[in-house]
C-alpha cells in the first residue's frame, strides 16, 4: 500500500498545478457462508475498487487515469461457490488472491471540440448487452452481445440523451499483439416523453487479424428498453438478442427483463436463452454460466431506506445434459443508507439433487454485498 500512496501522491500534485481534479470510483464487496449438507460452513470474500482522477485541462478537454483492484477468483480447493453455485468467489482465507494490488488500467484524452461531439484517445472500454440479474451485472464476465473488450485507439462519441447517441472505436486490443478491433453502436430515441420512453441500440463488434485471441470473430446484436410511468403503475421491459459465431455456427442469445412497479410493490424477471451449437458443450460458446437462467423477484418497499424481497432462480448450464439444471429460493433485504449506494443482506436454500455437482455440495447460504459510486 506504501508503494502505492507515493505515486499516486505524486501524480495528484503534478494534475493540481495544472488543472482542476476530479476523483471518480466505484466499490464493490461481499461476504457469504455456505453450509453444505452437514451443515458445515465455507466462507468467502471478493472486492472490486475502480477508481479514476481526471485532469480537466480546460473546458473541452480532459486526461483521466484509471486504476483497479479486483479479488482473484480460483477454482482451487477451499473456493467456496457464490448463491447461484457456480465457483465465483474467493475463500477468506485466500489472502493472496483476496488481497491484490492496484493496477494501472487505462489512461484517457478526451476532446470536445463541439457540442455533443468527444474525440478520445488511449485505452477504451466498450461492452453490450448488459444484464440486469443480480450476479451477472458485471460485464467483464457476462453480457448477451459483448462482454467488456479494451483496446488502444482513437474513438467518436456523438449525440445526447435527448435525441440518441452514437459511438465508433477503433484500435489494438488487448487479446492479442496482431488484432485491430472496431466496436460501433448507436442508442436511437424513439419515444423520449417525460412519462415514456424507447430507445433501441444496435451494435456490432469485429476483430481484424491472423491471431485475434477471442473465440469468436464478431458479435452482432440489439437492445431494446422501453419504460412507461403512470400515476401509480410503472413498468418497463429491456430486452436483448445477440449473435456470434463458435466454430462456424452462429450462436444466438436472448434476453428479456420486464419490470413494474405499483405503490409499494415492485415485480422482477429475468429470462435468457442461447441456441448453441448441440455438437459441442455449451460453456465455452456462451458468454455466460447458464445456457438457461429464469429469475423472479417480488418485493415491498417497506420504507424509503428498506425494501423486502423474495427471489426464486432457475439454472441449466447446459440444456443437452441432463440432471445438470438447479435451483434457489432466497430472501433479500435492501438498504439504501444514501444516494448511490446500497446494502444487501440476503440468505436462502439451493434445490439441487446431484451430489456430485459443484452446486450440489451447497445448500443454505447467507451473505451480504456492498456498491457505492462516488
Amino acid at each position: 500500500m506504501r508503494k502505492l500512496i507515493l505515486p499516486i501522491a505524486l501524480a495528484a500534485t503534478g494534475f493540481a498545478a495544472a488543472a482542476d481534479i476530479e476523483i471518480n470510483g466505484n466499490v464493490d464487496f461481499d461476504y457469504a457462508s455456505y453450509f453444505d449438507r452437514d451443515f458445515d460452513p465455507t466462507n468467502a470474500a471478493n472486492q472490486d475498487i475502480d477508481l479514476s482522477v481526471t485532469a480537466h485541462l480546460d473546458e473541452n478537454v480532459s486526461v483521466t487515469v484509471f486504476t483497479n483492484t479486483r479479488s482473484n477468483i480460483s477454482n482451487a480447493e477451499g473456493t467456496a461457490e457464490i448463491r447461484h453455485g457456480m465457483a465465483r468467489s474467493t475463500a477468506i482465507t485466500d489472502g493472496d488472491n483476496r488481497y491484490t494490488a492496484f493496477k494501472f488500467d487505462g489512461v484517457e484524452l478526451r476532446w470536445n471540440p463541439f457540442q455533443d461531439v468527444s474525440f478520445i484517445f488511449g485505452d477504451i472500454t466498450y461492452n453490450a448487452g448488459a444484464f440486469n440479474y443480480y450476479f451477472w451485472r458485471d460485464t467483464d464476465r457476462y453480457a448477451v452481445i459483448t462482454k467488456s473488450e479494451s483496446i488502444r485507439g482513437f474513438g467518436v462519441e456523438l449525440g445526447n440523451t435527448k435525441f440518441g447517441e452514437g459511438k465508433f472505436y477503433i484500435g489494438a486490443t488487448d487479446d492479442s499483439k496482431s488484432s485491430v478491433a472496431v466496436f460501433g453502436s448507436y442508442a436511437l430515441k424513439l419515444l423520449n416523453r417525460p412519462d415514456e420512453h424507447l430507445t433501441i441500440t444496435p451494435s456490432v463488434d469485429w476483430v481484424f487479424g491472423s491471431e485475434i485471441g477471442r473465440g469468436h470473430t464478431y458479435t452482432f446484436g440489439t437492445e431494446l428498453d422501453y419504460s412507461k410511468s403512470l400515476e401509480m403503475l410503472n413498468y418497463s421491459i429491456y430486452a436483448v438478442y445477440g449473435l456470434h459465431p463458435y466454430k462456424g455456427h452462429g450462436v444466438h442469445s436472448f434476453l428479456v427483463e420486464p419490470s413494474m412497479n405499483y405503490g409499494i410493490f415492485n415485480l422482477g424477471l429475468n429470462y435468457f436463452y442461447s441456441i448453441t451449437d448441440k455438437n459441442y458443450e455449451a460453456a465455452p460458446q456462451l458468454f455466460t454460466d447458464d445456457q438457461m437462467l429464469f429469475a423472479i423477484e417480488p418485493s415491498f418497499n417497506i420504507t424509503k431506506k428498506f425494501t423486502l424481497g423474495v427471489s426464486f432462480e432457475y439454472h441449466d448450464p447446459d440444456t443437452n445434459i441432463e440432471k445438470d439444471e438447479f435451483k434457489f429460493l432466497g430472501m433479500n433485504f435492501y438498504v439504501y443508507p444514501t444516494l448511490n449506494t446500497n446494502l444487501v443482506f440476503w440468505f436462502g436454500y439451493n434445490f439441487s439433487k446431484d451430489k456430485n455437482l459443484v452446486v450440489g455440495k451447497t445448500k443454505f447460504a447467507l451473505g451480504m454485498s456492498a456498491h457505492a459510486d462516488f
